[in-house]
């Protein structure tokens, strides 16, 4: 048990990353300032507009650059009757509240972190879905629709751990989103996959143990190497475990992608994390070994509940 000096000392730490976090992303913002791939707010404003496309009846396959499941533009729908900016806000004051309470007063580290710092930077998904699915549990199966990458890693523990009460109706709501888009859209998944681009497209950003094989083989690999993962973040009982080691062996990553760790991103983790983006440069389109987070997060023995 923490002495009240120890305990306070802890505070002052974690409020100090809240703090940093602050200067970071308009550190962030600097840094890439006139770069055409990764602009500020880059993903956040294609997921807006289609959820807004949604809303006028229009495909969200038309708005270029979306290439998600039709359930995120569903999802951000209601945020797109908002402007950008207001629901940008209301985007990430949801994320800190729900990392807050993953995390609590440890989710200082996370903020400092790279993936989670570029995910607010680009207004990507990965950290907020994540964090539903540790919040709620199977009851965050139907949001998981809205990224595969995500419910790659998330989903096969929750099928196994969960009570099975919550599993039924978070399997019931699942259904429930997946009717609702094809009853907006009957030939979603179709205009889906002809707008996804092609697996080795998705090679050159790895950011996983894929980064290691020559491009050329990483997605046969995948094939190989995804069911057996799969097995296994199923198998294993503690969901740290599983959700790390289902996010090595995660078909497609990104730089970011380890943001769906941040409840589990302590100070080892998040210097790995910048220690990776040095790495390469400074160069996030060609991916980076952020697998180190994941690796740093099996190794590491954590308090925080598992």
């Amino acid at each position: 048990m923490q002495t009240g000096r120890a305990a306070g000392f802890d505070r002052l730490a974690k409020g100090l990353g809240f703090l940093g976090a602050a200067f970071f992303v308009p550190f962030l913002v600097l840094i890439f300032q006139g770069d055409s791939l990764h602009l500020w707010l880059y993903d956040f404003d294609i997921f807006w507009r289609g959820g807004r496309s949604l809303l006028e009846g229009t495909s969200p396959y038309q708005v270029p650059g979306f290439y998600s499941p039709l359930p995120l533009a569903v999802l951000f729908a209601p945020l797109a009757l908002l402007p950008l900016p207001v629901a940008y806000a209301i985007f990430v004051l949801a994320s800190l509240w729900m990392l807050w309470k993953a995390a609590g007063l440890r989710s200082g580290w996370a903020l400092v972190s790279f993936p989670v710092l570029f995910t607010f930077f680009v207004g990507q998904v990965d950290l907020i879905l994540a964090l539903s699915a540790a919040l709620l549990g199977p009851l965050a199966l139907p949001f998981l629709l809205a990224k595969p990458q995500i419910a790659f890693v998330a989903a096969p523990w929750l099928l196994l751990h969960s009570d099975r009460r919550k599993l039924a109706l978070g399997i019931g709501a699942m259904l429930g989103m997946l009717l609702l888009c094809f009853l907006l859209r009957p030939e979603w998944v179709s205009e889906w996959l002809a707008s996804t681009p092609q697996r080795a497209d998705y090679a050159r950003h790895d950011s996983n143990l894929y980064l290691l094989a020559p491009e050329g083989v990483r997605t046969t690999l995948a094939w190989i190497l995804s069911p057996i993962a799969l097995a296994l973040g199923v198998w294993l009982r503690e969901r740290r475990r599983s959700w790390a080691v289902l996010h090595l062996f995660t078909p497609v990553t990104n730089v970011y992608s380890a943001a769906a760790l941040a409840e589990w991103i302590g100070p080892i983790e998040m210097l790995l994390s910048w220690a990776a983006l040095l790495a390469v440069g400074n160069d996030v389109h060609h991916g980076a070994p952020v697998f180190v987070v994941a690796l740093a997060v099996l190794v590491r023995r954590r308090t925080e509940p598992q």
